[in-house]
């Protein structure tokens, strides 16, 4: 409904916050009681028999009635929560703008129509009214939007009550929602998405609603479907986490912000002068397109939108120490900055666990207790070595794990660029550990457009060469002078392959300056810094490499640097020398100064 001005001072789209709090707390109440009947039921030890089969049974079949019942109502929350805060803004900001214009002398008639007294004004009048106007429309549209969209779950509710309707799949006929999820769980990506495509609203909706946590994490499922499966997975996650560690636990908290609303890049400044306000300037969903509430957390998250004009989309994999508790920090930050400064998406990728520290201190603190005497302690070494490795940044597990599930990701979203923007690139980014993620993943067979090795722990973990689809990929990397990983790259027999600043075919960029355009990028600070610095060298050349303009050498080259740094960061050779018989721990390797190589794509073995 298009209101006017008198109507639009009266509203309290508070109300329909609260509405959508009253959704998420009635689905908490199903989901405690329905866990609560199921626990019970299979406690006492001393039922057995025909009635006990019959009961569980049938239990399990009221739960999941009742968490789909409990799904539609988080959605529900979702919506009505989602519509609070749109529409409280685009409130505030059409009234902002009436009130600016009454206080600078204009005439502002209850419908929008602006005047003044001095035909001079007539043209700024104009604007203001324009700009008037547009709020209203956007409350109209986004009063519509809700509106149907908070109907449609209404009417799911009223179909489930003797529990979830089928749905209609072409070519199998009337299908169980939850057997209609196990057989596209059978399916490839390919033939998932093409059958996908040809349901009807009202069926795709009662899939999501059925199984979120499956269509949520299904490479082959259209990001839109993704992204609304996993706003009910982490709605019903933190209603498990408030459950068991409170209300302000560190995970709540990152549950909560998931299910916020976040500056989009297109993002105008609030102080806009009067006339120039937007009334969608502000906020967006997060589109989280991977969710699974592990101990570390999992997530991958679509920063920036995808649509017909999207032209080049990125997926940034970060390192050591990231988890869901972090990414969506400083790592979601670069992704903004990134998807603002190339005007296409920018995924970040933790769809698995990364180490969490770069080598475990405990095992080596026990390190000198074993050379009471020399050779009980030379026996016990081995071993203590092992635990330190074990689990750290050092051990290549990770990267095994990950790199099936970044290829696999890379083919939907191949589609869904295919579906939604055809002829967009995309560019793939390992910075650290996640290079070696990176470079596993191209060993499997990731396409990529571009691949960035940024300050990566090398090439792959697997044996054998990169085998990238792409017929024209480009590759490039670069890393500090000084940085710590440059003494651990392409080390003898090293878990994560070879020096990708140094394997032929890939242009090895110089890492110039940070923004100030003055200060070489050195030392064990340009690891990684760079990301927050969306001016420095590095930072400009990913985002021309994204944009497809391919430099060859940086824009804002480094002055000469005399000699490479001593790494300030301990290395495996500091931590472990002080402590152990000189003769077992061998020098760091050295690493020939490089300069960009020729881009030609030659064969090689990491």
């Amino acid at each position: 409904m298009r209101p006017t001005i008198s109507q639009l001072r009266s509203w309290n789209p508070d109300g329909i916050t609260g509405a959508g709090e009253s959704a998420q707390q009635g689905a908490g109440v199903l989901d405690l009681a329905a866990t609560t009947v199921a626990v019970a039921t299979q406690i006492p030890s001393h039922w057995h028999g025909m009635t006990k089969d019959a009961a569980s049974y049938r239990v399990r079949q009221e739960t999941d009635h009742v968490e789909e019942v409990r799904n539609v109502l988080q959605q529900v929350a979702d919506e009505a929560k989602d519509a609070g805060t749109d529409l409280s803004h685009a409130r505030a900001v059409a009234l902002r703008e009436v009130d600016a214009a009454i206080g600078a002398g204009f005439t502002v008639t209850d419908t929008g129509q602006v005047s003044h007294r001095s035909a001079s004004r007539a043209r700024e009048a104009a604007t203001i009214a324009a700009a008037i106007d547009r709020a209203l429309t956007f409350i109209d549209d986004t009063d519509e939007t809700y509106g149907a969209r908070l109907d449609d779950l209404r009417a799911d509710l009223a179909a489930m009550i003797d529990g979830q309707p089928p749905v209609t799949i072409p070519g199998m006929g009337t299908v169980d929602a939850d057997e209609a999820v196990r057989r596209l769980q059978a399916m490839t990506i390919e033939e998932r998405r093409t059958l996908l495509e040809r349901l009807s609203p009202t069926d795709i909706r009662r899939l999501v609603q059925a199984d979120p946590r499956v269509l949520g994490n299904l490479d082959g499922v259209p990001f839109e479907q993704r992204g609304i499966a996993n706003e009910i997975n982490v709605r019903n996650a933190l209603a498990a986490e408030i459950r068991v560690n409170g209300d302000d636990s560190p995970r709540a908290r990152t549950l909560r912000d998931m299910l916020g609303q976040k500056n989009t890049t297109a993002a105008a400044a609030h102080d806009s002068p009067i006339g120039q306000a937007d009334p969608d300037d502000m906020q967006a969903e997060r589109t989280i397109i991977a969710f699974d509430n592990t101990r570390l957390g999992r997530s991958i998250e679509m920063v920036g939108p995808l649509g017909r004009g999207t032209r080049n989309a990125a997926v940034f994999i970060p390192g050591t120490g990231t988890n869901l508790d972090s990414v969506g920090g400083s790592n979601r930050t670069v992704a903004w900055n990134l998807a603002k400064r190339t005007d296409g998406p920018v995924f970040t990728y933790l769809d698995g666990d990364l180490p969490q520290e770069i080598v475990r201190t405990e095992p080596l603190q026990s390190i000198p207790r074993l050379f009471g005497g020399l050779g009980p302690g030379i026996a016990g070494l081995p071993g203590h070595l092992a635990d330190a490795v074990d689990e750290s940044a050092v051990d290549p597990h990770f990267a095994a794990d990950m790199a099936p599930r970044l290829k696999s990701f890379g083919q939907a979203l191949d589609a869904e660029l295919d579906a939604v923007a055809p002829g967009a690139t995309t560019t793939y980014i390992g910075h650290s550990y996640g290079g070696s993620v990176l470079g596993t993943a191209e060993q499997l067979g990731l396409r990529a457009d571009n691949v960035i090795y940024a300050s990566s722990a090398g090439t792959g973990v697997l044996d054998g060469p990169w085998h990238n689809p792409a017929e024209n990929v480009r590759r490039y990397s670069f890393t500090a002078p000084g940085d710590f990983m440059e003494y651990l790259q392409g080390v003898p027999f090293g878990p994560h392959g070879a020096d990708p600043d140094e394997v032929p075919g890939v242009v090895h960029l110089e890492m110039g300056t940070w923004g100030d355009g003055t200060r070489p990028i050195t030392g064990p600070n340009g690891h990684g810094a760079y990301w927050d610095d969306p001016e420095s060298t590095p930072f400009r050349n990913t985002v021309e490499i994204i944009r497809g303009n391919h430099p060859d050498t940086p824009p804002n080259p480094a002055p000469p640097i005399p000699e490479r740094p001593t790494p300030e960061l301990p290395t495996p050779r500091s931590i472990l020398e002080p402590l152990i018989p000189r003769p077992l721990i061998p020098g760091p390797p050295g690493r020939s100064g490089s300069g960009p190589t020729s881009p030609e794509d030659v064969p090689f073995t990491p």
